[in-house]
């Protein structure tokens, strides 16, 4: 009954954790929904200028500090010690989902136009690409394990009693090209832009800050987990650019 419980918790978590990264890439384009980066919503606070800069960025910042906390190593340690580890990945999901929810309804439109392209034949050619952008972060996350990413895989294994196989050290495809090729489409996603507000802007910006922070507190991570594997793997693939040279990252062991 409890494994039963476990899955349809993830299912649900990953429905929401999908949701809420459709509406987010919307709000971005500024298509298809009420609430967008330049149209607020009721909760939004009705502020300009500079305090709505530093507003904003606080917003970026606390979803950034989320993803990257409770993903950490030791989050997780003393998290696993109160949550099931066959639900961990998915209550780190809904959370991720909640403070996305957070940054759009809270976020202050800053609508001032510093470019706008759209209906030209460039316009359309940078709406293309930064859904591109999505769909190289998409494809990255099944090239590496989707379900074990978005926690269905942990929950599936609890459920069916067998034990989740260790993963391997792997670089397939877009991989083979850089390192994180799941923050090479998000980079390509925020800059692709037909219509280009001060508010989308201070928000490219805070999401590019926090995509170099997120990295570096990866990069870590994988030194810890994989070792010299790894770091002969850094010093041979770029980072989140293709053919740059490959460099050492702040990570690398004194």
């Amino acid at each position: 009954m409890l494994r039963a419980l476990a899955i349809t918790y993830s299912l649900v978590c990953y429905a929401i954790g999908v949701a809420a990264l459709t509406y987010l890439i919307l709000f971005v384009a500024g298509l298809f929904v009420p609430v967008t980066i330049n149209a607020a919503s009721p909760l939004a606070p009705e502020i300009s200028s500079l305090p709505a800069v530093l507003w904003n960025i606080v917003l970026v910042a606390i979803w950034g500090t989320q993803h990257t906390f409770m993903a950490s190593a030791g989050f997780k340690t003393w998290w696993t010690r109160h949550c099931p580890a066959a639900i961990e990945r998915s209550t780190y999901v809904l959370f991720v989902a909640l403070f996305t929810a957070g940054l759009v309804l809270f976020w202050a439109p800053l609508p001032d136009t510093l470019w706008n392209l759209e209906g030209s034949t460039l316009g359309t050619v940078l709406l293309a690409t930064y859904f591109s952008g999505w769909v190289i972060t998409l494809v990255s996350t099944f090239l590496i394990n989707h379900f074990h990413l978005f926690g269905l895989q942990q929950a599936w294994t609890s459920l069916s009693k067998t034990e989740s196989k260790r993963a391997t050290f792997r670089t397939p495809l877009f991989y083979k090209l850089v390192r994180h090729p799941m923050m090479t489409g998000i980079l390509i996603a925020l800059w692709s832009v037909p219509h280009l507000t001060i508010g989308r802007l201070v928000f490219n910006i805070a999401m590019t800050a926090y995509v170099f922070i997120g990295i570096y507190f990866e990069e870590k991570t994988l030194v810890a987990d994989l070792g010299a594997e790894y770091e002969a793997y850094r010093h041979e693939v770029p980072s989140v650019i293709p053919g740059l040279p490959a460099r050492p990252s702040p990570a690398s062991p004194a």
